[in-house]
């Protein structure tokens, strides 16, 4: 009886689906680029995360990542968006980006199965999940550019600050 009433009051976070979790195929697709400060532009395939059941699974459970990939978690507004690493077995380097397309946090090599809170600091209307260690191999740092080309975003690009 304890166990229902626990459930009932706290429910399980995530995608409520009695088979388990979405398959990556099912999440949409598009390509971003990150335009760096120094000329270079990087190419992604990403998966689309841009309603609440699909942002609360991202990556989880994914077992690896090719360094062409990416997940972005898309907002309607900018807001204050938060990440943890719960069932997500690969490390993540997590980009977060506001609504004029730069980069204004970055964390890399998000520890697997974490879950200490993981955000930018302030409101973001794009978050980038990398494979770990992408960010540092391409140098994208702080104050580059994400664009997604596919959607017209952003539609105000910024002049992005320089970074550390």
């Amino acid at each position: 009886m304890a166990l229902w009433i626990c459930g009932a009051l706290f429910p399980a976070a995530g995608p409520a689906r009695a088979d388990g979790p979405l398959p990556l195929e099912a999440f949409p697709r598009e390509t971003i680029v990150i335009e760096t400060r120094s000329a270079r532009r990087h190419v992604f395939d990403a998966w689309r995360a841009d309603a609440p059941e699909t942002r609360a699974q991202g990556l989880m459970f994914v077992r690896s990542l090719k360094p062409d990939q990416a997940m972005i978690f898309v907002y309607a507004r900018a807001e204050r968006a938060s990440m943890w690493m719960k069932n997500t077995l690969i490390p993540l380097d997590m980009l977060f980006v506001d609504a004029e397309g730069c980069i204004v946090h970055l964390h890399e090599r998000a520890t697997p199965g974490s879950l200490a809170t993981i955000e930018a600091g302030g409101p973001v209307e794009l978050v980038v999940e990398l494979a770990g260690g992408t960010a540092r191999t391409l140098r994208i740092s702080v104050g580059d550019q994400v664009v997604r080309p596919d959607a017209g975003w952003p539609e105000r690009p910024g002049r992005c600050a320089t970074g550390p």
